[in-house]
C-alpha cells in the first residue's frame, strides 16, 4: 500500500491527497523536500587558517512541492473540488498541516502554509477537457522537521516500601527507584515534551541525567491539583491547571530542558507524594524526512 499524504486545514477539515476514489492523486513529478531539510552552516574564517571553522549548524525553515492532480467526473464536480481546495489552502486562514501516513499507521506530520502551486493554468496539456488537474502546490515549513505519533512517558510511585515514606518521595515508572531510561536513537532532532503533574506532592524536580540538565519547581499541589509545564520552543511556560502562571516558582533558572537523540536517562523526585500522584510526558520525536 502506498502512503497516504494527508492535508488538515487551519480550520480542521482534512483532505486526503491520496484518495483516487474521490478524485485526488498524488504524483511522483514535482514532489520535493520531503526527506530532509537544508542546513546553514555558521563560520569563522582565519587569516593564518586554510578554510573555515564551523562554530554551528542550523536547519533551515524548508520548502516542500507535491506533485498533485485532481480529477472530477462532472464539469461541476470537477470545478466544485478545485474551489474547495484552494479555499483549504489557503495561508491566510492560517498554519496547515502536512501528514504522510505509511502502511503499518506510522504519521508523521509538519506544520506549514500553502505558498503557491493552485494558480490555475487554462492550458490543454495541463487539464485535458476540464475534468482533471495537474499541479505543483508548494508549502513552506518555518519549522523544518516532521513530528511523529505521540508518545507519553508517566512516573507513579516506585516499588512498594515496607513502612510509610518519608519525604521526599522517588517516582518511578520502573522499579529503578526515581530513574526510567528512554531511548530515542531513531530521532534526528531534540523534542520538547509537555509535563502534567497530578497531586499531592511538592518541590518537583524533573532532570535528564543524560544532559545534565535539571528543573526545580517550588508548588505544592493538593490532590488532583495539576502543574503543567510546557517545554516546546515559543510556546514555553509553567503554569497550574488554573491557568495561574507558576514561573516565579521556579528555583533558578527556567531550564526547560529537551529529550535529545540517544538514550535520556529521566530522573523525577517529588516531596509527599501518594498513589494518586502522577507526572506524565507527553512528546512528539522529531525527523527530518516523512
Amino acid at each position: 500500500m502506498a502512503d497516504q499524504i494527508l492535508w488538515t486545514s487551519a480550520d480542521g477539515k482534512l483532505t486526503n491527497l491520496t484518495d483516487m476514489t474521490a478524485g485526488y492523486f498524488h504524483l511522483g513529478d514535482g514532489t520535493t523536500g520531503l526527506a530532509s531539510p537544508t542546513y546553514d552552516m555558521v563560520t569563522d574564517q582565519y587569516a593564518s587558517t586554510d578554510g573555515v571553522t564551523v562554530q554551528a549548524i542550523r536547519a533551515e525553515a524548508r520548502t516542500l512541492t507535491l506533485g498533485l492532480m485532481i480529477r472530477g467526473e462532472t464539469k461541476a464536480e470537477f470545478r466544485d473540488k478545485a474551489r474547495a481546495l484552494v479555499r483549504d489552502m489557503r495561508p491566510k486562514a492560517g498554519m496547515g498541516t502536512l501528514s504522510v501516513l505509511n502502511e503499518v499507521g506510522e504519521s508523521r506530520s509538519i506544520g506549514c502554509y500553502y505558498a503557491g502551486g493552485l494558480e490555475g493554468d487554462r492550458s490543454r496539456a495541463v487539464n485535458g477537457v476540464g475534468l482533471h488537474w495537474k499541479f505543483v502546490a508548494q508549502f513552506y515549513a518555518p519549522d523544518p522537521w516532521w513530528l511523529g505519533n505521540e508518545r507519553t512517558v508517566r512516573f507513579g510511585l516506585g516499588a512498594p516500601v515496607p513502612f510509610f515514606p518519608i519525604p521526599p518521595v522517588t517516582l518511578s515508572a520502573s522499579t529503578v527507584q526515581g530513574q526510567f531510561a528512554l531511548d530515542l536513537s531513531e530521532m534526528d532532532a531534540p523534542a520538547y515534551p509537555v509535563w502534567t503533574v497530578t497531586g499531592p506532592g511538592s518541590a518537583l524536580t524533573l532532570a535528564n541525567l543524560s544532559t545534565g540538565r535539571s528543573l526545580t519547581v517550588n508548588v505544592i499541589l493538593a490532590a488532583g491539583e495539576s502543574l503543567v509545564i510546557d517545554t516546546r520552543p515559543n510556546r514555553e511556560s509553567v503554569r497550574l491547571g488554573s491557568g495561574t502562571n507558576a514561573m516565579p516558582n521556579v528555583v533558578g533558572y527556567p531550564d526547560l530542558w529537551p529529550l535529545v537523540e540517544g538514550v535520556n536517562s529521566l530522573s523525577v523526585t517529588l516531596t509527599g507524594a501518594t498513589a494518586a500522584t502522577l507526572i506524565e510526558g507527553l512528546y512528539r520525536p522529531r525527523y527530518a524526512g516523512a
